[in-house]
């Protein structure tokens, strides 16, 4: 028999190429067990639970009160979990607005101390319940590695100033794919990735690493999106097996939510002889029929299919001229460009146009920008726009319909229950204030965020009931 001497040699090269990579790329199981004796080993595995309290300042990227700053929000925390029950009880502020959420086990509650209102959700589960906040928190990525052994994938190596780091992937069942970073020298984990859109992602890094009876933990973080900054710690405690005595318990003297409006389907209205509502979920737009035109409020994305429902509940077939775009706030941005599409004029302030124009993502000619300057009056004063300038953003444009006597606004008075209306807040007062200046007689109030119109006898109950937000009095995370 003739032997293929060169095919022989062929198959051995690759088999020693193979048999050399195996060896220099580490196991998955290596890396894991590694990455667990970094984080305490035997004492790491053998928590029964854990809570994490910090305090983080947020970027307000896309929601600031001004296009042209970056602001500063802050948000403090506590998450306790018991690792045996799989429970998890987890309490917020963010700035003065105090929430919390529980599983206890079997059910998942949301907390509104301030309302005083307890809500069982399904949404609300072992993994939710954190509202992400354990994604800080590097132990916690080590025991949700540990636990999906069996889908975790070695990418391989990374250098990062002049560091060299092992790259690990893994899914589990709470969250998508999750991509760790880990110090080949130290096993600890230097940053994690997971998807945020198509090409971007959010990325966290850890640093300052310290231990709490033989459990590693990192004390501080960082955290990125879409390559931009997001938040950071300002402090942190992490505590090993605390008294779970106190905790997962649900409040007394709570109601009951009320019954909330189904925004879920594509809906259109005629609410005056010229003018219409349509939208769904959360974005809702108001049109007006000028007659050989139409002018919009709402920016949302859909806005050309909230523009064709009007049209198939019977409105004339115009086109659309004008858009008053409300603020420069991402979401009320995000049918920038289908407004484009559609050939609009847009209806804004000088210092909210860089941002549409971002947000449309094609070439608008100056001429398509209408300013905006404290007020301006369309379609023969039938239209009227107030620039307000408040605390949720620096020029908040509200649409006011003359003869209809209905104002439009976006983010300012909403109600998304059946029946009842919004908790009271300072800024309705102001609200009211700036409509009584501008001499502005409404009847009826139209939202971005609901189909529900409300009037002014509602906008002055709401007044009538603002109360300071309220922090449970035992809540550790409401000491100052």
């Amino acid at each position: 028999m003739k032997i293929n001497t060169g095919l022989m040699l062929l198959c051995a090269t690759l088999l020693v190429h193979t048999k050399l990579g195996v060896a220099q790329e580490p196991a998955v199981d290596v890396m894991i067990d590694k990455v667990v004796a970094a984080y305490g080993g035997d004492k790491l595995l053998s928590l029964k639970g854990f809570k994490l309290t910090d305090k983080r300042q947020e970027f307000r990227n896309g929601q600031n009160h001004s296009p042209n700053e970056t602001d500063l929000f802050y948000r403090h925390a506590s998450v306790t979990v018991d690792l045996v029950k799989q429970r998890k009880e987890f309490r917020l502020i963010r700035g003065t607005v105090t929430s919390g959420r529980i599983f206890d086990g079997q059910n998942g509650f949301s907390i509104n101390p301030t309302a005083r209102v307890l809500t069982k959700s399904a949404r609300i589960n072992f993994a939710t319940a954190d509202s992400k906040r354990l994604l800080h928190l590097d132990t916690a990525l080590v025991l949700m590695l540990k636990d999906a052994r069996e889908s975790a994938e070695y990418v391989g190596e990374r250098s990062h100033h002049g560091v060299m780091y092992d790259v690990v992937k893994f899914k589990t069942k709470q969250y998508p794919q999750l991509t760790l970073f880990i110090d080949k020298h130290s096993g600890r984990i230097a940053q994690m990735q997971r998807p945020y859109r198509k090409t971007q992602y959010y990325n966290t890094y850890f640093s300052e690493f310290t231990q709490n009876k033989g459990v590693t933990y990192a004390a501080t973080t960082y955290q990125t999106k879409a390559g931009k900054p997001l938040s950071m710690t300002t402090s942190r405690k992490f505590e090993i097996n605390p008294d779970l005595a106190k905790a997962f318990k649900l409040p007394k003297g709570y109601s009951k939510p009320k019954e909330g409006i189904d925004f879920s389907t594509m809906t259109a209205l005629k609410i005056a002889d010229n003018l219409y509502q349509a939208g769904r979920y959360g974005g809702f737009s108001i049109f007006y029929d000028a007659g050989e035109y139409f002018i919009a409020a709402g920016g949302y994305y859909e806005l050309g299919q909230r523009f064709a429902k009007i049209k198939a509940l019977g409105a004339p077939d115009k086109p659309l001229k004008y858009l008053v775009v409300s603020h420069h706030h991402d979401d009320h941005l995000s049918g920038m460009k289908e407004a484009a599409d559609l050939g609009v004029n847009f209806i804004t302030v000088k210092d909210n146009i860089d941002s549409i124009r971002e947000a449309a993502k094609v070439e608008l000619a100056d001429e398509r920008f209408t300013i905006v300057e404290n007020e301006g009056e369309y379609a023969n004063g039938e239209v009227k726009v107030l620039d307000f300038d408040n605390e949720h953003a620096k020029h908040n444009l509200m649409t006011y319909f003359s003869s209809e006597k209905l104002l439009f606004t976006a983010d300012m008075f909403i109600a998304r229950d059946v029946v009842g209306l919004p908790k009271g807040e300072q800024s309705h007062l102001a609200l009211k204030q700036k409509l009584n200046q501008a001499g502005f007689d409404v009847e009826q109030f139209a939202a971005a965020h609901s189909s529900r119109l409300l009037t002014m006898g509602d906008l002055d109950e709401t007044i009538a009931s603002i109360v300071p937000e309220e922090c449970p009095a035992h809540w550790a995370i409401c000491e100052k």
